[in-house]
């Protein structure tokens, strides 16, 4: 099995309008989540899936608290991790106080060894990226409306389907829309559906 790619423009970060060179780009296949991993390595080790767990439980918990301290954590030979600090930017030091200094972000560097085991072969994806289709928002919030008076409630899923987004973009316009009152959801988890708010029966 390889790896996919597919080619992308870079941004135009100076704006002039002018086209861009393409460059590869990986193209994810999903997201692997700890518990694949712990069941995969529980099938082929003497660990079980709560051993496997519990130190990863542990190990957050303490990567966290060093980083906290202002330590370099190295996991293995996976990579370095550091913390990264922010603050308005100031000519003298004496103009900042500690107070006003806060922890930014948590930077990851892999090791060598680590690169290495990761350089696998790729290959051209064959269906590329996927993007959200064009449908102008009027369109969009016309055909929920249609779709609501027809149906009790919509699933994200459906909203795709009907609109063309992507799964990410379709959810922070269906979220966006419970923020502003439109809809309200029920259920939680991966079963949340979305009805019409109580203000809004007639129309969205």
């Amino acid at each position: 099995m390889a790896a996919e790619y597919d080619f992308r423009r870079k941004p135009d970060e100076k704006g002039n309008g002018e086209l861009q060179p393409f460059y590869p780009r990986i193209v994810s296949k999903g997201t692997i989540d700890s518990k694949q991993l712990f069941r995969e390595i529980a099938e082929a080790s003497s660990f079980t899936e709560g051993d496997l767990e519990g130190i990863m439980v542990s190990l957050q918990n303490k990567v966290s608290y060093y980083l906290s301290e202002g330590f370099h954590v190295k996991l293995g030979e996976i990579g370095y991790f550091s913390s990264s600090l922010t603050a308005r930017p100031v000519m003298e030091k004496k103009e900042i106080r500690s107070v006003s200094i806060w922890f930014d972000n948590v930077n990851f560097r892999a090791t060598k060894w680590f690169r290495r085991h990761c350089a696998g072969t790729v290959t051209r994806a064959k269906f590329g990226f996927q993007e959200s289709s064009n449908v102008p928002e009027e369109t969009r919030f016309a055909r929920l409306d249609t779709f609501l008076k027809k149906n009790f409630f919509i699933t994200r899923r459906e909203y795709s389907q009907i609109t063309g987004l992507l799964k990410g973009k379709a959810l922070r316009e269906l979220n966006l829309m419970v923020e502003k009152g439109i809809l309200k959801t029920r259920g939680t988890g991966n079963r949340i559906v979305y009805l019409k708010a109580d203000n809004q029966e007639n129309n969205l």
